[in-house]
């Protein structure tokens, strides 16, 4: 399941970019092939008239020829956390199959793609649509302990200090599989500080110096633990989204955690964000957990999230319940494709759209898979989809926790749609659940806030004010800022 679907423009641009590279080479490489060609067409057949000429453009044309270098890798040594003068947060964070560059990302959620530029210098170019991205330069002496030197957004330079954090690599088994992890602790806490194994979503890259979430809460006093998913970065395994496999990865994760931090941190609790939401209850079912926390996560099945989807983009396109009501004719046929991993079901799909041909709302449907089996993309959708458990019963798995739990929703969120998950978990509170819900208006999903542009699609900014704050105050047991506090639905319990 596709859950990047609208958020991932700087990723796009970079692969647009390193694809451009690519067609370039290749038109180099082909002309150099004419031209040798060409060389030995003249050095046999004209050789008496042409020796001369030839020898003074050969070095000329092997010079124009030659496939341009490949950009100079980023220097990994700068990941980490770094502080302004006036105690602002930037991270940099590497990118998994673009090397020459590092992420930049700041408490707001701003980001910005560093590339490597002249040396010892990374240049970070500001979006050509107006995203308020980071934007400018960095400066850095070497991979020592030094402070780096950013300019953003046409500013003066400042020198950043390095954040001294505790950083821990280590390798721990999950089943038969080494996985790949590393424990972040922040510098000189006050007591004890919190601990969360990072649950991933749906991506199939590493997290192990990746994570911009990671090193953020670190800089706001938090532990964090990641790992790379089975089958990603250095982890042993076969990429999945199995959530019974992923929560046994998770739970291994907390044992390791516990035992790299034993004595230096308080609670251990587990965060999962997008599909992550799925996992992260379950792996507190099977593990020691002090704590739980979700991040624009669904109460209900895959393939709940696929038609809920498919509800929420109509709507928001101006149809109305008639048009909804066909879509979902649509939406249960495509689950039932789904649920036999692509295979079944598809003629009678393919028969429910032609009912519907030539009415102008069919070619909007999108969802997780329905549009893309609409569109005969059965490949895509199965590809996408690695071992997905698509009647997966989460009311079930939080019927079996006793434990404190944070939910944070994006009330616009177009990707997981919130209200009938926020139905849902609002039943199990009570007496004996502590379970707190935070709802951001404004934002989508990844809790980001949005413009609407001209041709209704949505250019994202960054974090909703008080979203970074809320995860960091409630895990740590403090109360909570106004700007998160005030997105709280009824009293907050918390940790205490």
């Amino acid at each position: 399941m596709n859950y990047c679907r609208g958020n991932n423009c700087c990723i796009i641009i970079a692969y647009l970019r390193t694809y451009t590279l690519f067609q370039q080479r290749k038109f180099m490489q082909l002309t150099k092939a004419r031209m040798s060609a060409a060389i030995l067409y003249s050095t046999v057949l004209l050789a008496p008239l042409a020796t001369t000429a030839l020898a003074q453009a050969t070095p000329a044309a092997v010079a124009a020829s030659a496939p341009a270098p490949a950009p100079a890798p980023a220097p990994a040594c700068l990941t980490g956390a770094y502080q302004s003068p006036a105690g602002e947060i930037v991270t940099l964070t590497q990118r998994p199959g673009f090397p020459a560059t590092l992420l930049a990302s700041n408490l707001d959620g701003r980001t910005g793609t560093f590339e490597a530029g002249a040396e010892n210098t990374m240049n970070a170019a500001a979006d050509t649509d107006g995203q308020p991205r980071l934007a400018g330069r960095l400066r850095y002496a070497g991979c020592q302990d030094q402070p780096l030197v950013f300019q953003f957004d046409g500013g003066p330079e400042q020198q950043w200090s390095r954040l001294p954090l505790r950083i821990t690599r280590t390798q721990f088994m999950s089943g038969t599989l080494k996985l790949n992890g590393e424990l972040i602790e922040p510098a000189a806490p006050a007591g004890k500080p919190p601990l969360f194994v990072l649950v991933h979503g749906s991506e199939s890259t590493a997290a192990v110096d990746a994570s911009n979430r990671a090193f953020l809460m670190a800089s706001q006093g938090v532990a964090a633990f990641v790992f790379d998913k089975r089958g990603t970065g250095q982890s042993e395994g076969v990429y999945t989204q199995d959530f019974v496999k992923l929560a046994d990865d998770v739970a291994a994760a907390v044992v390791e955690a516990r035992r790299l931090s034993a004595g230096r941190v308080g609670r251990v609790g587990v965060a999962g964000f997008s599909q992550g939401g799925w996992v992260a209850p379950l792996a507190a079912a099977k593990a020691p957990v002090d704590f739980v926390v979700v991040g624009y996560g669904v109460i209900g099945t895959p393939i709940e999230q696929d038609q809920w989807q498919v509800d929420y983009q109509l709507r928001n396109l101006g149809y109305g319940e008639e048009v909804v009501g066909k879509a979902r004719s649509l939406t249960a046929l495509a689950g039932t494709v789904a649920a036999s991993n692509f295979y079944a079901g598809l003629p009678q799909l393919q028969k429910a759209k032609g009912k519907y041909a030539g009415e102008p709302w069919l070619d909007k449907v999108d969802g997780q898979y329905t549009g893309e089996l609409l569109r005969g993309e059965v490949e895509r959708a199965r590809s996408e989809s690695p071992g997905v458990i698509w009647y997966y019963d989460s009311e079930a798995v939080l019927r079996r926790l006793a434990i404190p739990q944070l939910w944070v929703f994006a009330q616009d969120d177009s990707v997981a749609p919130s209200a009938p998950s926020i139905a849902r978990l609002d039943r199990f509170r009570g007496n004996d659940k502590t379970i707190d819900i935070a709802v951001f208006p404004g934002s989508d999903h990844g809790i980001r806030t949005f413009l609407v542009k001209p041709d209704g699609s949505r250019k994202y900014a960054g974090y909703a004010a008080g979203y970074n704050s809320l995860l960091a105050d409630w895990m740590k047991g403090q109360a909570l800022a106004p700007d998160a506090q005030d997105k709280m639905l009824g009293p907050t319990r918390g940790l205490r």
